[in-house]
């Protein structure tokens, strides 16, 4: 199957970038610039970072894939992949280097412009070969868009939910090209990750007590079968997650939480665009669970942000479907005190 890409480097929440600075990925002439370039001492760093420092914070399936020869073979064949982990480690050393944030967090942007523009100029085919970076580049590519959004994000709540929405959908558009490449993914390199994953996936049993209400709410408020079934999946898919942040950080892997943008309907992310109450609060469920797990630096403190945002925007009206996500922030009295003020 032949897909040829379409994803706006100008849509990624990081902000175009300049047409002469993507000169060495767009011309005929690169392959053979590069081949007489001096050694880019910044990329050294960044590839000894990723491999040292980055995926470490990745516990579980995950790491151990990333650290693998088979993987790092893989990566080192596919450009827009070897750009994105770079991107990924340029985010992670703005987030340590308070000093050097603003140079970091600039080349990390500058170089998923690169990712993404190469990306766009492939003509693929889903095989047994390119099933394995297209998925790596989707998740990664995932991660660091939604870092992006919440430790660099706009202090404006309208503004910064335009990004979420953004990313969300740049994100879409590209794992749609590797929807139908899951047995293919089963037998590859990929295989421990992908069954680590079935694995967790399938202890799910059912909603938890918080979810339960949640959808309780939703159902009680008569919005017409349409809407109600996309509520009704995005929370759901919601679940995986709240398993995930439920066990802190004993629980190490963050896939979960990370994948629910992309586990959600485009439906759902056109109801959250318009700014429609119901999807605001399932946000700030998904929020909550970000928030459990601040420890980890691709989040930060945007959960709680995030939930405090969502409080104050829905105001007291909506106080009892925001109950658990203003628990989750271990201040529920604060929290209503702000929404009544």
């Amino acid at each position: 199957m032949k897909s040829r890409t379409n994803i706006s480097p100008a849509s990624s929440p990081a902000g175009p970038v300049a047409r002469d600075q993507l000169s060495d990925v767009s011309s005929p002439r690169s392959d053979s610039l590069l081949q007489d370039a001096p050694v880019n001492m910044l990329h050294m760093q960044l590839l000894h970072h990723l491999m040292t420092e980055t995926r470490n914070t990745f516990h579980g399936s995950l790491n151990t894939v990333i650290a693998s020869p088979e993987t790092l073979q893989i990566c080192m064949s596919s450009p827009y992949l070897m750009n994105e982990l770079l991107a990924l480690s340029g985010l992670h050393l703005s987030t340590l280097r308070p000093a050097e944030q603003e140079f970091y967090h600039h080349h990390a942007a500058q170089l998923q412009t690169h990712a993404l523009t190469i990306f766009n100029g492939l003509e693929l085919e889903v095989n047994k070969e390119t099933c394995v970076p297209l998925f790596l580049f989707s998740g990664l590519l995932n991660v660091h868009l939604l870092c992006d959004v919440l430790i660099n994000r706009a202090p404006d709540f309208d503004h910064f939910l335009d990004q979420l929405v953004s990313s969300f959908r740049l994100h879409r558009g590209i794992r749609a090209i590797t929807a139908n490449s899951w047995g293919m993914l089963r037998e590859s390199a990929l295989k421990p990750l992908i069954l680590d994953g079935e694995k967790r996936f399938s202890r799910i049993m059912g909603l938890d007590p918080d979810c339960a209400k949640l959808l309780a709410l939703i159902k009680a408020a008569k919005l017409g079968p349409s809407i109600t079934n996309t509520y009704t999946q995005a929370i759901e898919s919601l679940q995986h997650a709240i398993i995930a942040c439920s066990h802190g950080k004993q629980g190490g892997n963050i896939t979960e939480i990370t994948a629910w943008p992309i586990l959600v309907s485009p439906e759902y992310i056109d109801l959250l665009a318009v700014r429609c109450p119901e999807a605001l609060v399932v946000l700030a469920y998904y929020a909550a669970c970000l928030h459990a797990r601040r420890d980890m630096w691709a989040f930060g403190d945007g959960g709680r942000f995030l939930v405090e945002s969502i409080i104050t925007y829905l105001g007291s009206d909506w106080a009892e479907w925001l109950d658990w996500p203003a628990r989750a922030l271990g201040d529920h009295h604060q929290s209503s005190q702000r929404v009544e003020s």
